[in-house]
């Protein structure tokens, strides 16, 4: 029997063949998953939208980049948000910031939102948007359920440019205008046309109280009449100055003379009357100068604050700012007359030009020689106010009565003349006893020249006295008052009345 010599079997996966072919087979799978970019191991196609049309990162979409799934998964880590941000750096900014992507919960899971490999016709926001929470935005919906045709509002009533979500500044006025056009067109003149300056969709706005705007700005006096626009221009709120002078101009009258601090003067009741240490402003009665005189200049020109109130300190006048101004009208009287009176012109001028009608009489009479006095014989370094009215003041003590009469000179002298003295018409003879004219003294002992005293020469022994007077029967007080029985001196004067 023939026997055959028996062939020993190679393993069909460990044998020389099957390893040859299956290195060659995972070289070639290595080879082609490389140069795919593990194409191989893709789900599905990645989006290839791009409504902007612009580039991001150099690439249109994530189509563009369906070879490299490295730039979206990290190793047995699956979608990382710092590789997305990577390229969509404005997602970055909000994250960081106080935009939308930082409002959102667990926002670091970008693929909770944003799916991908459904295919290259597929909108990433699609899911995003399925489960969106508009409350998030700057900007509810509550008030917009329904459009003004009462049918319920989808996003692209509003967001009307494909595959963005910004919003156009006329899409709430096209709508809005479909209820009340003429509200709108007014409502954009005044407040400009983008809406979400003011409105959240909550009617924030309309429930804005008085109470609110004063926590920003109080609106008291004319404020509350005032309309927003006058201070809100072009719709503008936030950062609106608060400065009177933004909106009320420097009055020409008084520019750059009292600052831009407007308060410290005026209220918000009315722009006038200012007010001055809490008081109503007056020029006549706050600075006693009246400027009804003063409202137009030599020219013409109306006058203005500053015409006066020209130095560095602007609540006062300086004294030759008169003199210059009324020196180029009348050059010479103004020369002579500050020369005579001095440059202070407001110690006799008020403004009502009070001089040139001045009665003296009302403060002090000029008659007799007074009246063709000169000013400045009183008014001694060209001081008016406080002028003494005594005659001492001017009229020095005769040494004949000094220290005798007193300085009521008044009581003896007029103004017509200084002599004679009323009392010159003396009832008494001055040569009594004959001895020439006496001395005033000599009976006026005292400092009154009423007062007189007889005993200074002739009997003054109170006893005798009254021995040689008591059988005319008069008082003591008589008896000392010799001039009314003896008026010219003799002795047998009683005896014969």
């Amino acid at each position: 029997m023939r026997q055959y010599r028996r062939l020993e079997r190679q393993h069909p996966i460990f044998s020389p063949v099957a390893l040859i072919s299956t290195l060659i087979l995972g070289m070639g799978l290595a080879v082609g998953v490389y140069l795919t970019g593990g194409r191989a191991f893709s789900p599905g196609d990645l989006s290839a939208l791009n409504h902007s049309g612009e580039p991001m990162a150099d690439v249109l979409s994530h189509a563009d980049i369906g070879d490299s799934c490295g730039q979206c998964h990290a190793p047995f880590q699956g979608v990382e948000a710092a590789l997305c941000e990577d390229c969509h750096k404005n997602i970055a900014v909000e994250r960081e910031g106080d935009g939308l992507h930082g409002r959102l919960p667990n926002v670091e899971q970008c693929s909770n939102c944003h799916l991908e490999h459904e295919g290259a016709d597929y909108d990433l926001k699609t899911a995003a948007i399925a489960n969106f929470d508009h409350g998030l935005t700057d900007f509810a919906l509550t008030h917009h359920d329904v459009s003004s045709a009462n049918a319920e509002l989808a996003c692209a009533d509003c967001h009307t440019d494909e595959g963005s979500y910004t919003m156009q500044d006329s899409t709430c006025a096209n709508c809005h205008r479909e209820r009340d056009a003429e509200f709108i067109v007014e409502h954009d003149e005044a407040f400009g046309a983008n809406c979400l300056n003011c409105h959240d969709g909550l009617d924030t706005m309309s429930d804005f109280t008085m109470a609110q705007h004063a926590e920003l700005f109080a609106l008291t006096g004319a404020h509350e009449s005032a309309s927003c626009e006058s201070c809100h221009v072009g719709g503008e709120f936030e950062g609106t100055p608060q400065e009177c002078a933004v909106c009320h101009a420097e009055p020409e009258k008084h520019q750059a003379m009292f600052g831009t601090d407007c308060a410290g003067c005026h209220t918000t009741a009315a722009w006038q009357p200012a007010t001055v240490e809490g008081a109503p402003f007056d020029h006549e009665r706050t600075t006693s100068f009246s400027l009804a005189r003063h409202i137009t200049d030599f020219d013409g020109s109306e006058m203005g604050c500053t015409h006066c109130h020209s130095g560095e300190q602007p609540l006062q006048v300086a004294d030759a700012t008169c003199e210059g101004c009324h020196g180029t009208a009348v050059p010479t009287f103004i020369t002579e007359h500050t020369a005579l009176f001095g440059p202070r012109c407001q110690d006799c001028h008020d403004g009502l030009d009070s001089m040139a009608n001045f009665d003296h009489a009302n403060v002090w009479p000029l008659a007799g020689q007074h009246a063709v006095a000169q000013c400045t014989a009183c008014h001694t370094n060209q001081v008016f106010q406080g002028t003494p009215r005594e005659c001492v003041a001017c009229h020095a003590e005769p040494e004949i009565h000094f220290g005798i009469f007193g300085t009521e000179c008044a009581n003896c002298h007029t103004v017509d003349g200084w002599l004679p003295a009323q009392l010159r018409q003396h009832t008494f003879p001055l040569d009594h006893g004959e001895q020439d004219v006496l001395e005033c003294t000599a009976c006026h002992t005292g400092t009154s020249y009423t007062a007189y005293d007889c005993t200074t020469c002739h009997e003054h022994n109170m006893e005798e006295v009254l021995d040689e007077h008591d059988d005319l029967n008069i008082t003591q007080a008589e008896l000392f008052a010799c001039a009314s029985c003896h008026p010219t001196g003799h002795e047998d004067e009683a005896e014969d009345d």
